[in-house]
């Protein structure tokens, strides 16, 4: 960690910004292909870490989107020391994410550890949209506008799957994340880079 903090740059937390969007989505997407049953009987991502055959993909989507999140943050830190928060949002995120994946094997031993589980996927839910609402401000421009939408069009598949207005809720939770992974990769950057020159005027 010694000399990531050495050879930190902004260049490096885009890198591990995309490196884990790309990890979540890809590896979620090849579950989808593993195990298609899941997306045709409109089940949620969480179905794939019920399931021997797609565990073990599931378990490295959330697994290395949490460790390059937190190597961002670290990156951070060293870039931008003076917003400490920006790598503590980031963080929080991760932990979150590892809340979910924990929360997910045993979810179908009873009713409470199904409701923890849903309630922490709420938690994720609310904590990234909030996060996106304040780079959408922050960030403001079409492209921005574009991601933000992109996320809540998302959002909005997968609460009418969840009230069974619509059966989309694969789709739904997969354009939502990757709603706001853009947003984190394309407008994130450009938000700390920004802050990093007015502060040095």
């Amino acid at each position: 960690m010694t000399l990531f903090n050495k050879v930190a740059s902004m260049g490096t937390v885009t890198s591990c910004l995309w490196i884990s969007q790309i990890a979540l989505s890809m590896l979620l997407v090849l579950c989808s292909v593993i195990a298609p049953s899941v997306v045709s009987s409109d089940g949620g991502v969480s179905n794939f870490g019920n399931r021997l055959t797609t565990v073990v993909p599931y378990t490295l989507s959330f697994s290395l989107c949490t460790l390059f999140l937190c190597l961002a943050a670290v990156g951070l830190a060293r870039v931008r020391p003076d917003r400490t928060w920006y790598g503590r949002a980031l963080v929080g995120i991760g932990v979150l994410d590892l809340l979910v994946l924990a929360s997910t094997y045993p979810r179908h031993i009873n009713l409470l550890y199904s409701e923890i589980h849903d309630d922490l996927g709420i938690a994720l839910f609310a904590y990234e949209f909030v996060y996106s609402i304040w780079l959408l401000i922050s960030g403001w421009s079409r492209q921005t506008v574009l991601f933000f939408s992109i996320e809540v069009a998302g959002s909005l598949a997968g609460l009418l799957s969840i009230l069974k207005i619509v059966h989309l809720l694969y789709f739904g939770q997969m354009i939502g994340g990757i709603g706001f992974g853009l947003l984190l990769v394309g407008v994130f950057p450009r938000i700390v880079g920004r802050d990093s020159t007015l502060s040095t005027k």
